[in-house]
């Protein structure tokens, strides 16, 4: 058996994988995709703006997708307790939030988690609910101070109540904090016959 010649091996094997190596290591590096819009963050935020429309399957698919991103996202947990509060599943729904509640951990999403209970006990309407939405709207204003969103659904709250004047104070008190629900709280205010300040 005769054995290969040094040059020939050089030619047949070194030299194209040499070469092969080197167009490998200056071949740009695959990235991993940067999609701003795939984050727990963005799929909540969507399915907010899909519950106010009342598009209630779009929505539960963003909440789940922000889920499946990030498993332990309060604001996900809150969105879909609202929905199944929506779709009359209270216990699905009462579930959901208390979920949200273990998930939270800053002061502004745990008192929007409580305003989210107010929500769900407005829309149940058992026997004593305006009492549970007063007591969840006291615990939403010690985790937050100036939350317009529990003085505004503390104004829906008493309007289905039919407290007028109750109503329309909590609806003044969104318009004096001035940092969310403005136009909502001036349109509530009309319905009740006041156009506010």
């Amino acid at each position: 058996m005769e054995s290969i010649k040094p040059k020939l091996f050089l030619r047949i094997f070194i030299i194209p994988l040499l070469v092969s190596l080197f167009l490998i290591g200056c071949s740009p590096k695959p990235k991993a995709p940067e999609d701003v819009l795939d984050t727990p963050e963005h799929h909540v935020l969507s399915g907010f703006k899909l519950l106010e429309k009342d598009y209630l399957l779009d929505a539960k698919r963003e909440f789940k997708l922000a889920l499946q991103l990030d498993p332990y996202y309060c604001d996900a947990y809150r969105g879909l307790g609202l929905i199944y509060g929506r779709e009359k599943g209270f216990d699905q729904a009462f579930a959901s939030m208390r979920s949200a509640i273990d998930y939270a951990k800053t002061g502004r999403e745990k008192g929007l988690v409580y305003v989210g209970l107010m929500r769900l006990y407005t829309m149940q309407k058992d026997k004593g609910w305006l009492d549970e939405v007063k007591e969840q709207f006291s615990y939403a204003l010690r985790y937050k101070k100036e939350l317009p969103e529990a003085y505004y659904y503390m104004g829906v709250a008493y309007k289905e109540a039919n407290r007028v004047p109750a109503s329309e104070r909590a609806f003044k008190r969104v318009l004096e904090i001035n940092k969310g629900l403005v136009t909502e709280s001036k349109r509530e205010l009309e319905s009740l016959g006041n156009p506010g300040q």
